[in-house]
C-alpha cells in the first residue's frame, strides 16, 4: 500500500444521491405547513449544510415544529429513497481490501441512519454525525472526530466530499480534500475552493490516492 491509511467521505452527494430522496420530502413538508414547494435545483443547494440552515435556505426561516414533523413523518421514506452512486461500493472494497479504513463526516444528526438504509454499514468503519460533536462543518471537528477513531493522522489521510464546506472542512483539518463533482458544485468550483483534487465519478477515487 502507498502509505494511505484512511479516507472519510461526506455523504450525501458524495457517496449516495439523496436529492430526489430530500426534494420529495421537503415539498411533503411544505406542503403540510404551506410553505413554497422548492425545486431540486435548490435543495441541491442546501444539501451539505446543516437541516435548519438548509431550510432558511428555501424558506427563509426554521422551526423547531417542521423538524420534528419531519421527523416523525417523512425521515423513513427519505432513507429509504436514497440511492447510492454507482461506484460507491466498487471504490469502497478497493479501500478495504488495500487496507484504507473508511468513516463518514456528515452534518446529518444520525447519519448512521442514512448509511445504514442505503447498506453502506459493513464498508465504513466509523460514522461521525451532528449527534457526536458540538460544530458543524466547516469546523473541522467531525473529519477530527472520525480520524480519531481511525487511528490516522492528517497526512496519511483525505476527506471526500460534493461542496466547499468540505474543502473547507478539510483544509481546517490539514487534511487533503477531494472533491466529488457529483452534487451542486462542479470541477473548477470544487478547485477553487480546495481541492487537492477531483473526480466525477467516485469510481475513479482509488487510483487518484495512488490505490489500483
Amino acid at each position: 500500500m502507498n502509505g494511505v491509511k484512511a479516507v472519510v467521505f461526506d455523504f450525501d452527494m458524495t457517496l449516495a444521491d439523496s436529492s430526489y430522496a430530500i426534494h420529495k420530502c421537503t415539498n411533503l413538508l411544505a406542503n403540510e405547513f404551506g410553505l413554497p414547494e422548492v425545486s431540486r435545483e435548490k435543495v441541491l443547494e442546501g444539501i451539505g449544510l446543516t437541516v435548519d440552515n438548509s431550510w432558511r435556505l428555501y424558506w427563509g426561516d426554521y422551526k423547531d415544529e417542521w423538524l420534528e414533523y419531519y421527523r416523525n413523518n417523512f425521515r423513513g421514506a427519505e432513507h429509504s429513497e436514497i440511492r447510492l452512486f454507482n461506484g460507491t461500493l466498487t471504490a469502497l472494497k478497493k479501500l478495504r481490501a488495500a487496507g484504507v479504513r473508511t468513516g463518514v463526516a456528515s452534518n446529518r444528526r444520525f447519519a448512521f441512519k442514512a448509511v445504514s438504509a442505503t447498506g453502506l454499514a459493513p464498508y465504513v468503519d466509523t460514522v461521525v454525525g451532528l449527534e457526536d460533536i458540538t460544530k458543524a462543518k466547516p469546523d473541522p471537528e467531525a473529519l477530527l472526530t472520525a480520524l480519531g477513531r481511525l487511528k490516522a493522522g492528517a497526512s496519511d489521510s483525505f476527506y471526500v466530499g460534493d461542496t466547499d464546506i468540505d474543502m473547507k472542512t478539510a483544509a481546517a483539518a490539514s487534511v487533503r480534500g477531494i472533491g466529488a463533482a457529483t452534487g451542486h458544485f462542479g470541477k473548477e468550483e470544487l478547485y477553487s475552493a480546495g481541492a487537492w483534487r477531483v473526480f466525477t465519478d467516485i469510481a475513479e477515487l482509488p487510483h487518484l490516492i495512488g490505490i489500483e
